[in-house]
Order: C-alpha cells, then sequence, then structure tokens
C-alpha cells in the first residue's frame, strides 16, 4: 500500500477526500491498473487508525464514478481507469470590478458550455480567501486563485494538488509553490515605468505614491518596493501615504493614485484650492503601436474638465518568464495600471 499515503487529520481536505484522492492519483500515475485489488475497509482503517465510516464514503464515492468495484470473498478491486470528471473550476477574484468582468469572459470564451466556472471573491480578506477555499477543496477539478493579501498562504493553498492549481496576476514572495502562475512583476513595472519618464518625474520637488487605503483597495507590497527603490536610486524626495487628504497635497508635488473614487476625491480638492494654485494634467493612452501621451495642458482647469481629460493611462514594462521543471511561471506581459497628476 506504497501508493497511499497516511491521511494527514490537520489538513482542511477531509480525510475521506484524501483516501479517495490517494487511489484517483494512483490510478492517474498508472501506479493501479484494471484488476488490480484496492485494500479492505477493514486494513485502512487498522492502517492508519480510522473509523469504518470515513473509508466507507470515500470507497462508495469511487464505485458512484465507476472507479472501483467489488467481488464477494474477492475484496476491492479497480474496476475502470478512465475517470471522467467535468471541467470545474473554482475562481477566486480579490474583488469586483470592470477589469474582473474582462477577465472572467475571458475565461469563458475559451471554455465550452459544459464547463462550470463558479466565481468567488475575498475582498482582501485572508480569512475570507482560506475559508473559501478550504470549504470548496475536493469539489473542483481546477482551483484558480488572485492572490492580492499581505499574509501568508502556503498553510491553505498548499492542500490543493499543484497540477490543479493556476496564480494569476500576483505570485506572492512567501509563497512556495510549483504550481502555474501567470502574473505581474509589480516591483519592476512601477520602477520600470517611472524611468520612462525620469525626466518629466525630475521636475518636481516631491514624488507621492497613494495607497488609497481602504477595504476595497490593494497595492502589493512589491510595488511599494519599487517605487523606494527608483525614487533612492536617483535620489527624488518622496512619500508612501495612506490616502490623499486637504493637508498633504504641496504645490509642485507629483501624485502616483490607484483608486478611482480617490482621483474624484482628490480632483474636488484642488478645485477647492484653485486660488492657491493651477493644475497640471496629462494623460496617456493605449494605442496600436503602443503608448502615446496626449497634449500637456497647463492652462488652470476645473474639476470637470480635468476629469473629462485626465485619463488612466497605461505603463508598459518588460516581462520575462522562469520555468521549473514542467510547471510555467508567466510574468503577464499585461501592463501595470496608473494614474498619476502634478499640481
Amino acid at each position: 500500500m506504497k501508493w497511499l499515503n497516511k491521511p494527514v487529520k490537520q489538513s482542511i481536505s477531509p480525510i475521506y477526500q484524501q483516501i479517495k484522492n490517494g487511489i484517483l492519483n494512483a490510478i492517474e500515475e498508472r501506479k493501479l491498473q484494471i484488476g488490480d485489488s484496492i485494500p479492505s475497509i477493514n486494513k485502512i482503517c487498522n492502517e492508519f487508525e480510522l473509523a469504518p465510516g470515513t473509508v466507507i464514503r470515500a470507497y462508495d464515492e469511487l464505485r458512484e464514478m465507476g472507479i472501483i468495484s467489488s467481488k464477494q470473498g474477492k475484496g476491492y478491486f479497480v474496476a475502470g481507469i478512465y475517470i471522467e470528471q467535468k471541467t470545474k473550476i473554482f475562481l477566486l477574484f480579490d474583488r469586483i470590478n470592470a477589469f474582473k468582468e474582462i477577465l472572467y469572459d475571458s475565461f469563458r470564451n475559451e471554455f465550452d458550455e459544459e464547463t462550470d466556472i463558479q466565481v468567488f471573491f475575498h475582498h482582501y480578506d485572508s480569512k475570507r480567501f482560506e475559508k473559501l477555499v478550504r470549504e470548496n477543496l475536493g469539489k473542483f477539478s481546477h482551483y484558480i486563485l488572485m492572490p492580492h493579501l499581505h499574509e501568508n498562504i502556503q498553510r491553505v493553498v498548499q492542500r490543493i494538488p499543484e497540477k490543479r492549481l493556476i496564480f494569476i496576476d500576483n505570485l506572492p514572495t512567501n509563497l512556495h509553490t510549483n504550481a502555474h502562475a501567470v502574473y505581474q512583476n509589480f516591483y519592476n513595472d512601477i520602477y520600470n515605468a517611472l524611468e520612462d519618464r525620469i525626466t518629466e518625474i525630475a521636475k518636481y520637488k516631491s514624488i507621492n505614491l497613494s495607497l488609497s487605503k481602504s477595504d476595497f483597495q490593494f497595492v502589493p507590497q512589491e510595488t511599494q518596493k519599487g517605487f523606494v527603490s527608483f525614487c533612492e536610486t536617483h535620489q527624488f524626495q518622496h512619500k508612501i501615504i495612506q490616502n490623499i487628504t486637504e493637508s498633504n497635497i504641496s504645490k509642485n508635488d507629483l501624485y502616483i493614485i490607484f483608486d478611482d473614487s480617490e482621483l474624484l476625491n482628490t480632483l474636488k480638492i484642488i478645485q477647492n484650492k484653485q486660488g492657491y494654485f493651477g493644475v497640471k494634467h496629462r494623460f496617456r493612452t493605449h494605442g496600436k503601436n503602443g503608448c502615446r501621451f496626449g497634449k500637456r495642458k497647463n492652462e488652470r482647469s476645473d474639476c470637470k474638465s480635468v476629469q473629462a481629460d485626465l485619463q488612466e493611462f497605461v505603463l508598459k514594462a518588460p516581462s520575462g518568464s522562469t520555468a521549473g521543471g514542467e510547471k510555467r511561471r508567466t510574468e503577464r506581459k499585461n501592463s501595470m495600471k496608473l494614474i498619476s497628476f502634478s499640481i
């Protein structure tokens, strides 16, 4: 019974599911063939000190799948090796927004109508993330996770078989896994984006990165590290602030904002301060041949015209890929989205 590992009682995956998966994995890896005998319920119970009901549940589900059968006096044996399993995807996003709708649609378009894709949201809450994963272990054929969290999630994700696990958009540096991943390099993204505009940035007294602190916004630590590294390398005065308020807006400073609602609130603050200073704003759009800059405007503007002209711009950054064995890690070539303005 070397092919069946001892169930881990501390695991968040039910013991019966571990036994069931152990047999299925042995079949997939051709350690078991049609006609091979498998241990009796009593043998597994005695070997692993388990209650009979636990093993019976695992065997009953395997029998319903047509994987195992039993004969009086001969015990259990492998009846089938073709495991027909409907593709069922557990898709865990951080929060709902327009980008996630586009991402979901792209997944939906790649699969046939029979594929079941269920979407969940963790809202940057590590406890909710863990609860959702734990409650759905063994219920899906594949797990796609967007781990935008500062806390270490190693304990929960290691319960998912790596061949059934994919990380998207972010691969935390404190996560040790060989699972597939398609992610952004947040450090390089912001560093290279700022480096690309260093001539314009040098005109300002200080650079401010707002974390747009709220329950519905997440700025990766690697983004913050890349920002600080750029500023220290080029000896720019800089600050990381939680949110932009009337008291921390200064003339001749440059600001980087991630959250749309904070951008609008900041524009309102600027509008109220127009008697003190005007607004310079620029925008960047993404065209066929990459990025281009719109005309820079130096005149004073009211809040509405700023909102009309100031657009989200895309800062493109080089990306690459690494490979480890058969597991592929790909840095997403999609770009980081930032909004910046100067006053």
